[in-house]
């Protein structure tokens, strides 16, 4: 990178980078219809049990334990989908104040390749990765 190009915006034709203002108009569409679903799948999960469906665990000990796994597989899928909720909520935000594109920890450019795949995506490949990485 030559002096003083830091502060100049990307160029369309370059393929690491989509400039906020590159944006498709189809980020921001797929971004609401990613969280709209999210929603209704959180709302599904959470509801309220109707009444007289409570759950009788009965005498036999597999009836509550079946119960037992089946709930805390549940928990383990709101927790997931309300941290998908909160990417694609963090990217919408990025989007509205200009800085889609950019890595959160780094400010490195996310690949135009990578936003296209998951548009929710906030922050560079490395970065994504070190997240993922267990705990050595």
């Amino acid at each position: 990178m030559r002096a003083g190009e830091e502060d100049m915006p990307p160029t369309l034709g370059d393929p690491f980078r989509i400039a906020p203002m590159d944006a498709p108009p189809k980020t921001e569409r797929r971004l609401r219809e990613r969280q709209a679903e999210l929603e209704e799948q959180l709302g599904e999960l959470t509801a309220t049990p109707e009444r007289g469906s409570g759950v009788s665990f009965g005498k036999r000990v597999g009836d509550g334990t079946i119960e037992a796994v089946s709930r805390l597989s549940e928990v383990s899928v709101a927790d997931n989908l309300q941290a998908s909720a909160a990417r694609v909520q963090r990217a919408l935000d990025k989007l509205a104040d200009g800085s889609y594109g950019e890595c959160d920890v780094c400010g490195a450019a996310i690949p135009e390749a990578r936003l296209e795949a998951a548009p929710e995506s906030v922050l560079c490949i490395e970065h994504a990765r070190s997240r993922r990485a267990p705990a050595r």
